[in-house]
Parts: C-alpha cells; sequence; structure tokens
C-alpha cells in the first residue's frame, strides 16, 4: 500500500466546507461495533452534550420544586402568583438585553457563564433565606379530656403545632361552667403556667382541608390532678410559642427581598435557556452538525433531574421539617456548576461585534415576512402556555389518577427523542414552514381532543402531538432564524423567540383563560372542556 493511501487510512478527522470555501474542522472519532458496524462521535460537541443535560436536569429541578419550597417557608399561591407575574416583565426585558450585548460583542458564551454566575449566587442565598410566617397570636379552645392525666383535645390549622413537642406560654382566658367547689380548682390551677412543655398528637381530619386534630398534654406537669371533663366542661387557654425560629417578625421587609430574589432567580434561570440555543445553534452551523440531535440531551435531562431529587427528598424526608427541600436546590446547583464547568471547554464561534442594530432592527421588523413569524410564536406560546398550566388540572377533573398524569407527561419527551434525533432529514424534506403549519395543526388536534376526551389514558395517545407542536416546531424555528436574522442580531433574535414563545405566549393564555373561567356559570368539568376548547382559537 502507498503512503498516501497509509496518510488517508489514519486521517482522524473530517473537514466540511461552508459556501465561501473555508473548511471547518470538525473532529470525529469511529467506534466499531458488531459485525463491522461503526458509529461516529463528534468530540466536539461531548461536553455540549454533557452541558446541556446537567442544565435542563438542574433547570427543571429548580422549576418543580421552587413552589413547595416557597410554600414550606410560609409562601401561598397568591405570593406565589404575583411574583410569578412580576418575574414575567424582567424575564422578556432581561433576556432581550442579554441577546443584545451577546450581538454587541460578538460571543454568547460570556454572557452564559455571568448569568450561570447569578443563578448559582442566587440559589445559595434563597436555601438561607428565612421563614415568612408571621409571629402572630393563635387563641386555642383546649378542651379537657377525660384520662388520669392533664390532657386537652383541640381541632385547628395544621401548621399550628409542627413538631411533636413544643414549648407555648399559656394562661387561661375564660373558664366557662365553673364554679367554687374544691373539686374544680384544679381547672383554675393552670391560669398561673407558663413556659410549658407540651407534647403532641396531630391527626389530620378526615374531608377538612389543613385542620388537624391535637391531643396535647403538659411534660413537666403530668403529676397535677386531673382536670375532669365534668368539672370544667370548655377550657379556653390562649398559649404563644415562645420559639420564634419558624416565624419572622419583619415579614413585609422580607416579601420584598423575596420577590427581588426570585425576579433575579427566574431571569437568569431563562436567559441561560435562551443563551444554550445561541450558543447550541451556533455551534451546529458552524460545524455542520443538527440541532435536533442535541435537544435529545437536553430532554434526557429533564427526564434525569426532577425524579432524582425526589428520591433523594423522599430518602431523607423528616415530618414537620421544610428544610429538607434543601437538598432540591443542593442538586440544582450541583447540575448547574456541572454544566458551566463542561461548556467552559467549548470553543464557541466568534461573530463580529454588531453596529447600527436599532437601523437593522427597523428594516428587519417591517417586513410582512417578520410580522407573520412574530403572531406565528404568539399563536402557539399561547397553546403551548395553556397546556403546560391547566392540562394536568383538567385530567385530573376528568378523573384521572397521578399515575396517569405522570405518564401523560412523561410520554411527550419519549415521543419526541426519535424525531429530535433525525430532526434535520425531516425539516430538509418537509421545510421549516411547512412544520410550522403542521404544528399548529398539532395544537389544534391537542386541544379539541382533550376536550372529546372521555377516557383519561387516552391523554398518552394525544400526547403524540409533541412530535410536531413542540419538538421539531422549536428545531425549525431556531434554524429559521438563522436564516432571515441580518448579521449583528443573530442572537437578539434567537432569545426574543424564545421570550415570545415560552415567556409571553404563556403569560397570554394564562390571563386570557384565567378571566374567561370567572365569566363561566358552568360546573368545574363543564368549565374544565370549555376551557380546553377555548384554547385552539388564538
Amino acid at each position: 500500500m502507498s503512503p498516501a493511501s497509509n496518510k488517508i487510512e489514519r486521517q482522524p478527522e473530517t473537514f466540511y466546507f461552508d459556501e465561501n470555501g473555508s473548511s471547518v474542522k470538525n473532529a470525529e472519532k469511529k467506534i466499531s461495533l458488531y459485525k463491522g458496524s461503526k458509529v461516529t462521535i463528534n468530540k466536539v460537541f461531548l461536553p455540549v452534550k454533557m452541558a446541556l443535560f446537567c442544565w435542563f436536569s438542574g433547570g427543571k429541578i429548580y422549576t418543580a420544586f421552587l413552589p413547595v419550597f416557597l410554600k414550606s417557608k410560609g409562601f401561598t399561591i397568591a405570593h406565589l402568583s404575583i411574583l410569578t407575574a412580576i418575574s414575567v416583565a424582567f424575564q422578556l426585558l432581561g433576556t432581550v438585553l442579554s441577546g443584545i450585548i451577546t450581538d454587541k460583542i460578538g460571543r454568547a458564551k460570556p454572557v452564559l457563564n455571568i448569568y450561570f454566575a447569578i443563578f448559582l449566587l442566587s440559589s445559595v442565598c434563597l436555601v438561607i433565606m428565612p421563614n415568612v410566617n408571621e409571629c402572630n397570636e393563635e387563641t386555642l379552645n383546649l378542651q379537657c379530656y377525660n384520662e388520669e392525666i392533664p390532657h386537652f383535645t383541640t381541632a385547628s390549622s395544621c401548621q399550628t403545632f409542627k413538631n411533636n413537642s413544643e414549648i407555648f406560654s399559656c394562661s387561661i382566658t375564660d373558664l366557662r361552667n365553673a364554679s367554687l367547689n374544691d373539686d374544680q380548682m384544679n381547672c383554675t390551677y393552670f391560669t398561673e403556667l407558663t413556659n410549658l412543655e407540651v407534647n403532641i398528637n396531630k391527626n389530620t381530619l378526615r374531608n377538612v382541608e389543613d385542620m388537624c386534630h391535637y391531643k396535647v398534654n403538659f411534660k413537666n406537669y403530668s403529676a397535677i390532678t386531673s382536670c375532669v371533663a365534668k368539672d370544667c366542661a370548655s377550657l379556653e387557654m390562649k398559649c404563644v410559642n415562645n420559639n420564634f425560629s419558624r416565624c419572622n417578625t419583619n415579614v413585609g421587609l422580607w416579601m420584598i427581598i423575596y420577590g427581588i430574589l426570585i425576579s433575579i432567580l427566574n431571569l437568569s434561570h431563562t436567559a441561560i435557556y435562551r443563551l444554550f440555543d445561541v450558543v447550541v445553534v451556533d455551534l451546529v452551523t458552524e460545524h455542520n452538525n443538527d440541532f435536533g440531535r442535541q435537544r435529545v440531551w437536553s430532554i434526557l435531562g429533564s427526564f434525569c433531574g426532577p425524579p432524582l431529587a425526589g428520591y433523594i427528598l423522599h430518602q431523607f424526608a423528616f415530618s414537620g421539617n421544610q428544610k429538607i427541600y434543601f437538598l432540591a436546590f443542593v442538586c440544582s446547583i450541583i447540575f448547574s456548576i456541572s454544566s458551566v464547568a463542561s461548556i467552559c471547554f467549548v470553543d464557541t464561534p466568534t461573530n463580529k461585534p454588531a453596529k447600527k442594530m436599532w437601523k437593522k432592527s427597523l428594516q428587519f421588523v417591517r417586513k410582512l415576512e417578520v410580522f407573520l413569524f412574530i403572531v406565528l410564536l404568539l399563536v402557539a406560546g399561547s397553546s403551548y402556555g395553556f397546556q403546560a398550566v391547566y392540562v394536568s388540572w383538567y385530567l385530573q377533573e376528568i378523573g384521572a389518577s397521578d399515575l396517569i398524569i405522570g405518564v401523560s407527561r412523561g410520554m411527550n419527551g419519549l415521543y419526541g427523542l426519535p424525531f429530535l434525533y433525525s430532526s434535520k432529514w425531516w425539516i430538509s424534506r418537509v421545510g421549516e414552514r411547512k412544520i410550522f403549519v403542521l404544528a399548529l395543526l398539532g395544537h389544534a388536534i391537542f386541544c379539541f381532543s382533550f376536550s372529546l376526551m372521555l377516557e383519561p389514558w387516552f391523554s398518552v395517545v394525544i400526547e403524540a402531538t409533541s412530535i410536531l407542536n413542540y419538538h421539531l416546531f422549536w428545531v425549525a424555528v431556531m434554524q429559521y432564524v438563522t436564516k432571515i436574522a441580518p448579521d449583528g442580531l443573530q442572537a437578539t433574535l434567537k432569545v426574543m423567540a424564545g421570550s415570545l414563545h415560552f415567556n409571553i405566549g404563556r403569560l397570554i393564555s394564562t390571563l386570557y383563560l384565567s378571566w374567561l373561567s370567572t365569566t363561566l356559570h358552568e360546573t368545574s368539568k363543564e368549565r374544565s372542556r370549555h376551557l380546553v376548547k377555548v384554547a385552539v382559537l388564538p
């Protein structure tokens, strides 16, 4: 064999050529499998895949466990809704600003790393923040319980007593049905008791939301003669918890601090998703690779992160201890650090710094094609937002079990994996614009199918529409933006596309359907079915 042929056989790299004739180096490694079959691994994208997997794992953990974490800190659903609504405005402005900065400097990686640092620092601050439970005095109607030790019962909120043993200062505020005979002096004895250490036995009341039945006795006064039920049928005792570690005397101030921190967290969380799109699209364009194949690792990360965090929480759960959710954020932080460490090894493309962005933007948005594309993103985003917010609720309304809801939402990602892996082939055959039309059709089929569905398990089949209306759709959106965006606006328009679809579209659907639900005078199930039908109208 000639020397020239030997050189060709040992060549470890392949070269692609762009339209200007310059070579783009794309190192690949081939691994032999069974019966001579081979698989090619692109070494450039190995850290990219790892970064996507780790970030989507950590990011989805944050999304899944933030509401319950805030609930354990003393927030209500109303508080969470207000924080989410306020965050949307910051997310839109922040992500667009990050796209502009990226175009101005010509690189997305430094901006991505800054947002990673903000997210990690804010996550650490969040887990060490205090509770926002108010330190309110609560009057409990403790009734005497006929046993041989001073034993009382009461029904109150399940948040009144959090642990099995607590210390209270108690005094009698009202003693009814008591006379002056000696047998009833046992009841009046308790007027002088303070700093009582009590044993608490808590049982949740059936069919009563957030109400528990308590049996209480005094550990350090167990030798006192029984307070017989016939002597004092009702004893009202005002108790104040002396342990203020689970309440906050400056609730208003800390609510504002939480609001600022959550807005910063949500901004950095959303910006990282959008900037990852910019980085990965630039890389696949430079190396003639497939954006959909990189998205596969994003979906896999979404599958793995929340279940892993949930398993860890399950193993370390302790009754009455809200700090267990600290572990979920530790998992999110670890995955995020792994992601930023992986992306540091990637040599991202450098573009020319943008000039005259304002002039280019005005010329760009005047095009009819661009206007229709914006409308498309808002319509698709509104339907996507409806599905994300209301579908699980609707399934529960028609009798779906938690298992069916979980399997249905999980199948969304499984359906998309093979199509993401071959997305380049599908989009090259069908075209981006036809994919857009099919995506809208997929949204329509999804909503109308749900509105007619009688058996919840059919939702597992209906979720197959996500192949068109989410997985292939978003790959086509990124490729389409790359084609139509002028030089100097690539990053800005990619980030803007994500904000219009995932943030503004979701906000529109949430506000519209919330308003609509208040105007419908129907039963809960009929209202749910009507909302599902209306969801496709935008």
